[in-house]
C-alpha cells in the first residue's frame, strides 16, 4: 500500500527562500497579507498612491479628470494578474497613440486640411490601476505631466462621447441650427 504525501505549505513570510522549496511544492499565498512585488501592501509602499473603493469609482474619476483637463485618456495595456493581483491597466493619453508604430507605407503625400492629434516624441502621462482577488479596492497612479498644450487648446483633439453625438443628433431633428447647439446655454435669452 502506498501512501501520498502532500508537499509542503508555505506562507509569504518574504524571508522564505522559495528557491530551496523547489517547483514541485505548492506554495500558498495570501495576497492581503503579502509584501512581495506585486501585492497590494507592496504597491501602496512603491508609487501607487491613489485608491477607489470600486473599478466604477475609478471610471468615474477618469471620466471627471478627462472633462475637467480637457484630455482623453484610453486603455493601452492590460496585463492579467497572478496570485497577487487580477489585472494591472495602463491608460495613455490619446496625443501619444496606443498602438506603437504601423508598417503600413503611405502611398501619397497628401496634406490633411485637420492636423493629426498624434505628437511627435510622446506624451508621458499615463495613468496605471491594479486590482486584486481579495478586494474591490482599485490602487492606481497618475501622471499628470503632458508634452502639449491641455484645456481649450487641446479640445479640437477629443473624441466626443456616444451621448454628446445622440444629444446633438436629437437637436438637430427638433430643429436646431449649428450656432445655437455650441453656443453657451448660460447666455440664451429665450
Amino acid at each position: 500500500m502506498s501512501s501520498i504525501t502532500s508537499p509542503p505549505v508555505v506562507r509569504d513570510d518574504t524571508t522564505a527562500n522559495l528557491s530551496q522549496i523547489g517547483q514541485a511544492h505548492a506554495i500558498l499565498i495570501d495576497p492581503a497579507t503579502s509584501r512581495l512585488l506585486g501585492s497590494i501592501t507592496y504597491d501602496r509602499e512603491h508609487g501607487f498612491n491613489l485608491e477607489w473603493d470600486s473599478k466604477e469609482a475609478f471610471k468615474d474619476w477618469l471620466d471627471n479628470e478627462q472633462t475637467a483637463q480637457s484630455i482623453e485618456l484610453r486603455p493601452s495595456k492590460i496585463e492579467r494578474g497572478s496570485a497577487l493581483y487580477t489585472t494591472n491597466q495602463i491608460f495613455r493619453c490619446a496625443r501619444n497613440g496606443t498602438g506603437g508604430l504601423k508598417l503600413y507605407q503611405k502611398k501619397t503625400t497628401r496634406e490633411w486640411k485637420i492636423e493629426s492629434k498624434r505628437i511627435a516624441g510622446s506624451c508621458p502621462s499615463l495613468v496605471q490601476i491594479k486590482t486584486y482577488p481579495h478586494t474591490s479596492v482599485v490602487l492606481g497612479k497618475y501622471i499628470s505631466n503632458h508634452s502639449h498644450a491641455i484645456g481649450m487648446e487641446n479640445l479640437k483633439f477629443i473624441r466626443m462621447r456616444d451621448s454628446t453625438c445622440e444629444m446633438i443628433a436629437r437637436m438637430v431633428r427638433y430643429g436646431k441650427n449649428d450656432k445655437d447647439i455650441v453656443s453657451d446655454p448660460s447666455s440664451d435669452n429665450n
